[in-house]
């Protein structure tokens, strides 16, 4: 979801390091910065705060000291900096939003809402809105609630959030129809919110007592995030009445923690754009009181973060009973091969096959990191699951044709080609313009040496849909070379080398090519350039017998 440029604003909370030349604080002013830049918040907190032990009473340290311990979820340290912060009269829209939270989460609200009027011009206008909304619905007051989730409808977001926020309050105070109303009158643009509000939208429906709609509802949001396991869980609990009560928003906390979410996702020219999402992340957390979205939410920005242990502490606290469980098993057993981990992985996986209901997405992730790691025999055994799976489902098979293509890969990789062809043409009729399928299909008839202008045909076809991807116009340049068309070959070859310019098998082919239309002396330069790259050890042999003897 594109979050308008307003939010852009809220930039404010990343302070610039002033330079000072004591010479006793400089060092944990380096240590700061370094730790900053690898995303070590826990540390670059500790460095802030030596500094500020120092005696130095500079605003630029103490709020990048507050920023950090937020950052690092040590809100006790964070609350108590805060406090210090506001005795001495420093101002920064960072601390009134940590004062404000603080607040809220002690249910101190007259004195939330005096440091909301304390630091209105600081915080952005749907911020102040959102607060002063939910504290009203906090304090009992429906009315002065909506009054300012009305004010929300007229930012330049590309939906009405004051709506949306309306339909939640209607829900929270036992007025199911007044919520569906709004829904009913807004579901389009509300679709853009995702699968929270699917559920939530259930929810409504349910508390209506349409639970045949809740199902159907669930059913057409699964023909279009038809790989959620999230969603389909739930469907399947509707489908057999056994729908546990799971809302998305248990309180106004939440609506809270909702909002915060939408300055999280906030455009990424921002500077230190990490620390700034791990900053909202973590106060959407800790105010929600362990609510799973926001630790879903808080897990995948912190791997993003290169905090991997950070993220799995968080998700491993979902239990089993809760309806994201699945979804965070398969979250972490992404986020333990992305950090090579690759045994954890797997045996999470398995664990679930063992214990949760088959899906197809357990076998697609599981097929995933098998090929990942070359490990090709078993990769195309779990994508045969996947595949079954997939075909026996109820749901649209929109991803199908991703199964066939990956399965496609390993069976060409296991050099069982009849096979791989015919899952890769199994895939290119479920997705004809697929430009990836089309790209890796004729690729391989080319080094096969087989239907050389159908393969051309599905190259060319691949660089008019994707024409900045250099490995696709590789092969084009590659066909060409195949079928003896050297000199067409040379600028397709170029344009790729000068997409990607370090690949090792982009280099040898346009070595190979300038051989053959008489370059030959740039063609040894080429080879000899190519070894710089890491070829594979295969393709290193072949380079230095080109280098050798050249080409016949």
């Amino acid at each position: 979801m594109k979050i308008s440029s307003f939010f852009l604003t809220f930039a404010f909370i990343l302070a610039t390091i002033s330079p000072l030349s004591c010479k006793s604080i400089s060092g944990s002013i380096l240590a700061s910065k370094y730790s900053s830049s690898i995303n070590d918040f826990k540390k670059s907190a500790e460095f802030n705060l030596d500094i500020l032990n120092y005696g130095i009473k500079d605003s630029a340290f103490y709020n990048d000291a507050l920023l950090y311990l937020v950052a690092s979820g040590n809100f006790k340290d964070a609350f108590k900096l805060s406090k210090e912060m506001y005795d001495l009269d420093l101002r920064s829209p960072a601390l009134g939003l940590v004062l404000i939270i603080e607040k809220i989460s002690k249910e101190e609200l007259y004195e939330s809402v005096s440091l909301i009027e304390l630091f209105d011009k600081d915080l952005p206008p749907v911020l102040v809105s959102s607060l002063k909304g939910w504290i009203n619905l906090k304090q009992g007051n429906l009315e002065d609630s909506l009054v300012e989730f009305n004010k929300l409808s007229e930012s330049s977001l590309n939906f009405d959030l004051g709506a949306y926020y309306s339909s939640i309050a209607y829900l929270l105070v036992s007025k199911a129809e007044k919520a569906l109303e709004i829904i009913n009158k807004n579901n389009s643009d509300f679709k853009i919110l995702g699968k929270f509000y699917e559920i939530f939208k259930s929810e409504v429906m349910a508390k209506n007592g349409q639970n045949v709609k809740a199902h159907q509802s669930l059913k057409q949001s699964l023909n279009e995030f038809s790989n959620d396991i999230t969603l389909k869980e739930l469907y399947y609990k509707v489908k057999v009445n056994k729908l546990i009560n799971y809302q998305i928003f248990r309180n106004e906390n939440d609506g809270i923690s909702d909002t915060l979410l939408l300055f999280a996702r906030g455009e990424s020219r921002q500077i230190n754009q990490k620390l700034v999402e791990v900053f909202y992340c973590q106060l959407a957390h800790y105010l929600s009181k362990n609510n799973s979205r926001y630790k879903l939410k808080l897990a995948t920005a912190l791997n993003e973060s290169g905090l991997f242990k950070e993220s799995k502490e968080i998700l491993l606290t979902i239990s089993k009973e809760d309806i994201f469980y699945t979804e965070s098993r398969l979250i972490l057993a992404d986020f333990n091969n992305e950090n090579s981990f690759e045994k954890e992985a797997i045996n999470i996986l398995k664990e679930l096959i063992k214990t949760q209901e088959k899906t197809s997405e357990i076998y697609e992730l599981l097929g995933n990191i098998y090929r990942y790691h070359e490990k090709f025999d078993l990769a195309q055994e779990a994508y045969s699951e996947a595949i079954y799976l997939h075909q026996n489902s109820e749901f649209d098979n929109n991803s199908l044709w991703l199964l066939y293509f990956f399965r496609g890969i390993a069976l060409e990789q296991l050099k069982n080609y009849e096979k791989s062809k015919q899952d890769l043409r199994k895939s290119l009729a479920l997705m004809p313009d697929q430009p990836q399928v089309l790209n890796y299909l004729g690729y391989m008839l080319i080094e096969q040496k087989e239907n050389l202008e159908e393969a051309l045909g599905m190259i060319r076809k691949a660089v008019k849909i994707s024409p900045q991807s250099g490995y696709i116009i590789d092969s084009l340049a590659w066909g060409l070379y195949q079928l003896g068309r050297y000199s067409e070959a040379i600028e397709p070859m170029e344009r790729a080398i000068e997409l990607e310019p370090e690949d090792p098998i982009v280099n040898d082919h346009l070595g190979d090519v300038l051989w053959k239309v008489g370059r030959k002396r740039e063609a040894y330069y080429q080879w000899k350039k190519t070894l710089l790259f890491n070829p594979t050890p295969e393709l290193k042999l072949e380079i230095e017998k080109k280098l050798d003897t050249g080409l016949p």
